[in-house]
């Protein structure tokens, strides 16, 4: 009984260092297409799912820490799977708006809520809940802007999204204010990115490839607007569209907090050994 407390204890501070965060990325180009776990770090791309449905060409793409879930979208369908080496897509079913089934090109997860943009009919931002799929309005956006890619940035809860049009660029969009503020520019030369991820305070513009014409992913500083270096596009073909989210980890605790709970373990080991000395 004792041990086991003391085992808990140590299990509780192993569990708040997370796993690094990672770039998760897919395109729906024809034939065979492949979702890939990017390093930030290096750039080096891994598979985690490959195949010739639409399971495996995303169009929007969002995460949620909690519960390990990677959501990802094509035309109205929405698939899950939990995040790890590989993937285990599940077809979730058909989103829908008004009881119609509706397409999303971007997504983002936040609050327990899935988060979609749609670039044709009605443009705006739609909270979707990821159990009945069933899609609300939230901000209608002028028309000038067409978010293609949508994230949140788990550090901040702010939500930016990358528009073609209306001024190209990144874009952060406060729902509450129901406002659009443009936050970096595109990179020179380009005028169609569709995936965005943001974490901790860094866009990831995902292009739609081919590589071979699209060689660099983007990333910019969104405090300053300004590039910050570029990663190497795994995609082999091109696609209409491309997703991105952020696989960030749960934030750590404060060292104070590591500390005091690291006392709390040592301060109850000197106790049971206090107590087995007592009752020898």
């Amino acid at each position: 009984m004792r041990s086991t407390a003391l085992a808990a204890a140590i299990s509780l501070i192993a569990a708040s260092v997370p796993a690094a965060a990672q770039l998760i990325v897919g395109n729906d180009q024809s034939g065979t297409a492949t979702i890939y776990n990017i390093n930030v770090g290096t750039g080096v791309a891994t598979p985690i799912y490959s195949g010739t449905g639409p399971e495996a060409k995303p169009w929007g793409m969002a995460y949620d820490v909690a519960g390990n879930m990677l959501y990802w979208s094509n035309a109205n369908n929405l698939f899950s799977s939990p995040l790890g080496p590989s993937l285990t897509p599940t077809n979730l079913g058909t989103m829908s708006f008004g009881g119609s089934g509706v397409n999303f090109v971007g997504l983002s997860f936040a609050n327990g809520r899935l988060y979609g943009t749609r670039n044709i009919a009605t443009e705006a931002v739609y909270e979707i809940d990821p159990t009945t799929r069933v899609a609300t309005q939230v901000y209608v956006h002028p028309s000038t802007y067409d978010f293609g890619g949508i994230d949140h940035d788990a550090a901040s809860g702010r939500l930016y999204g990358l528009s073609d049009t209306g001024g190209t660029g990144l874009y952060e969009i406060n729902t509450a204010a129901q406002t659009v503020t443009l936050r970096a520019p595109y990179p020179g030369g380009e005028n169609d990115i569709d995936g965005l991820a943001v974490y901790n305070g860094r866009a990831y513009y995902v292009t739609d490839g081919p590589n071979t014409t699209q060689a660099s992913f983007y990333v910019y500083d969104v405090a300053s607007g300004l590039p910050m270096g570029t990663l190497p596009s795994p995609f082999t073909g091109s696609g209409t569209f491309s997703a991105a989210t952020f696989a960030a980890p749960i934030p750590e605790p404060a060292p104070t907090v590591l500390a005091l709970m690291g006392g709390a373990v040592l301060a109850f080991s000197r106790r049971l050994r206090a107590r087995r000395m007592l009752t020898t």
